[in-house]
């Protein structure tokens, strides 16, 4: 008796889902490393727009008056991240041969299906919007340290990692 393993077909490239990076998308290994780029940019440049000057119960009617909850912040500016990445990909693979070329012809396929799919940003940043160790605003109290090649973004309330995203440095 022969056993036959079907594979799922991921929903980005359209090649084999070899594992299952996220619960209920079918997304392969190698476009899943591509959306850690685009979430970790993302994720940075959301919790950094948000930090505020204002102090207190002013900053608290002011937050409430223009976001629900936190969780509603993560898409605030999401068409535009997209719209600024495809944008930036598009420039740079003008010039991209070989190894590049094909990184980021890949980055533009998985832009373009989070571009289809934005219910995915809700998904994905679910467990990041606030501290999993004390429940604070990650909008509010976050802190950022590089250690080696990866990026640590930590709550500054309690100092537990919320996420860490691979960073190289690139020689050129």
């Amino acid at each position: 008796m022969r056993w036959v393993i079907l594979m799922e077909t991921c929903k980005i490239c359209k090649g084999d889902q070899d594992s299952k990076q996220y619960k209920g998308y079918n997304i392969c290994t190698e476009c899943a490393d591509l959306m850690e780029d685009l979430m970790g940019e993302y994720f940075l440049r959301t919790i950094s727009d948000n930090a505020e000057t204002k102090k207190g119960y002013m900053k608290y009617l002011e937050n409430g008056k223009e976001f629900i909850s936190n969780y509603q912040k993560i898409r605030k500016h999401s068409k535009r991240h997209i719209k600024h990445m495809e944008e930036h990909v598009q420039e740079e693979i003008k010039d991209a041969k070989g190894g590049k070329q094909r990184y980021l012809s890949r980055l533009l396929q998985t832009i373009n299906w989070l571009e289809r799919c934005p219910e995915f940003y809700n998904y994905y940043f679910k467990e990041y919007y606030v501290c999993p160790g004390c429940g604070a605003s990650i909008f509010d109290h976050y802190g950022k340290q590089e250690v080696g090649d990866w990026l640590m973004i930590s709550c500054d309330k309690c100092d537990t990692v919320i996420k860490k995203y691979f960073s190289p440095k690139f020689v050129n």
